[in-house]
């Protein structure tokens, strides 16, 4: 019983995260690469950091953080690089969660008998 009211509990903080979240309109790949390069050049510019400085700080090119921001593409380590140069890389664990349930766990959970004796 406690092994089931622990995995309730950590359920319930999931709907609770899910609900706080901003809904999300269906994007294609393309539009959402947009919008985080649009994102990255904000923060950057909020920063008052130049193109240049931040790519030097970043250990990648000039035109690497250009493709970045206009969202033309780029490589997952660009990204990180622009990430931990602005101080963001603790939100790179937003991007995939570990999941806080495992399914494993939950099968091997065992059920209490619900019926009266």
């Amino acid at each position: 019983m406690r092994t089931f009211l622990r995995i309730t509990s950590i359920i319930g903080r999931n709907e609770q995260i899910c609900a706080q979240m901003e809904p999300m309109p269906f994007q294609s790949p393309g539009e959402i690469v947009e919008a985080l390069g649009q994102r990255v050049k904000a923060r950057r510019l909020a920063a008052n950091v130049s193109q240049s400085a931040l790519a030097d700080k970043a250990g990648i090119s000039r035109r690497a953080l250009v493709q970045l921001e206009s969202g033309q593409g780029s490589t997952l380590h660009t990204l990180v690089s622009v990430f931990k140069a602005l101080g963001l890389d603790h939100q790179l664990n937003q991007l995939a969660p570990s999941p806080l349930v495992s399914p494993m766990a939950m099968l091997k959970a065992k059920r209490s008998r619900s019926r009266a004796r």
